[in-house]
This record gives structure tokens, sequence and C-alpha cells, in this order.
């Protein structure tokens, strides 16, 4: 027998080294699709977290605003505002920052909604009273050429207020904003 020259089972040897290969390419591209889709979910979660604590942020503002109009903070403690539960009644008189990372399930003026169990944002809020800066207008009508000035301003209450959404699977997004609330432009007390 010639074992150089004999090529039966050269055919098998082929066909095993091009399943090996479609082999190797299927289970890459398994393994990308699932990477791929566990981004996409991370993504998605991220969206939430984000939009869902911009929305307290516009939750934040009405609840301040409305506590703002309350004098004396809000009449009871915990009140509920559709979904938003209030914990602390004067909440727009805070002016120091607290000293933790914030807000959290514990240190926080509102939260929605109720349950805590569930995905949920926390909002706190703490503002500085400062006077607002004034314009000028040079009022020359029938002064032949002196100027009288008339200046406009008042007092400002400029508030950081702090939205964290706490969701699925560890994913958190925490936004903070500057509102500017001016004094003397406050509403009826509602609440």
């Amino acid at each position: 027998m010639d074992f150089v020259n004999n090529d039966s089972g050269s055919a098998l040897i082929m066909a095993l080294l091009i399943l090996t290969v479609l082999t190797i390419i299927g289970i890459s591209a398994v393994t990308t699709s699932t990477i791929e889709t566990k981004i996409a979910s991370n993504d998605m979660l991220h969206k939430k977290a984000f939009y869902s604590a911009d929305g307290g942020t516009e939750v934040g503002r009405e609840v301040l605003e409305q506590n703002v109009a309350c004098p004396a903070g809000f009449k009871t403690e915990p009140l509920t505002i559709g979904t938003a539960v209030i914990e602390n009644k004067s909440f727009a008189l805070e002016e120091n920052e607290p000293g933790s990372e914030y807000p959290t399930d514990t240190v926080r003026d509102v939260h929605f909604p109720a349950d805590d169990t569930q995905p949920h944002t926390n909002i706190i809020a703490f503002g500085n009273t400062q006077l607002s800066k004034g314009s000028a207008l040079q009022m020359a009508a029938g002064y032949e050429g002196k100027g009288k000035g008339a200046a406009g301003g008042g007092g400002e209450i400029i508030y950081s207020l702090y939205a964290k959404f706490q969701g699925k699977r560890n994913s958190r997004s925490c936004i903070m904003i500057h509102y500017r609330h001016l004094i003397g432009h406050e509403g009826e007390c509602n609440y």
C-alpha cells in the first residue's frame, strides 16, 4: 500500500474542519447578540432613570412653589399631593445643605410613589434668600440732558433642588437644578 498517494478520508477531515469553523462563527454570533442585548437593556435602564429624575425636578418645582405659598409650611405632615408624599411640611424654609449624599430614602423632603420597595424618586430642596439684581432705565425727557434712573429689583430665593431616581437593578440618576423664586409672587396656600 502506498500511504503517500492514498487520499481516502480527506473529505471527512475537510468536513470536520469546516464544521469546526462554522461552530466557532455561530458561538461568536450568539455571544455578540447576548452582549448587545445586555447593552441595550442597560441603556434603557439608564435613560429611564435619567428621565424619571428629570421628571422629579418638575414635580419638585411644583411642590416647592406650593410650599412657598404657605408661609408656615403645609398644614399636615406627611401630606400626599397626587402620588407625591411630602415628608417635611416646611421644606421651602430649609437653607442648609444636608451633610450627606442626598437625597436618600432617609434624607428627603418629597418622594413618589409612596412605596419605597418599587422604583421611586426622592427630592430634596434648600434655598438662600438674596436681593435680585435691579435694572436701570434712564429717563431723559424733560430733564434737559440729565437722566433720572428708574430701577427695579426685589428679593429672590435661589433653591438647589435635587431629584434622585432609584430603579431596578440598582439603576439610579440624580439631577440638580437651581430654581429662582421671586419673593412676592406666591400664589394661594392650597394645602
